[in-house]
């Protein structure tokens, strides 16, 4: 059977920072070509590249 939009599961989690509380929604793409570990890879290496600029 075919999932559609409404039957997704939710991916979502909920983080408190002083008096604030944010909601952080996930999305993935079904129709990209970048893997999870590709994704990350450059999320490290950008956090890396701005550290070393400052």
């Amino acid at each position: 059977m075919a999932e559609t939009k409404n039957e997704q599961q939710s991916h979502s989690f909920k983080r408190k920072l002083g008096n604030t509380t944010y909601t952080v929604k996930v999305h993935f793409s079904k129709d990209t070509d970048k893997t999870f570990k590709d994704r990350v890879q450059k999320l490290i290496i950008n956090e890396c590249l701005e550290k070393s600029q400052k």
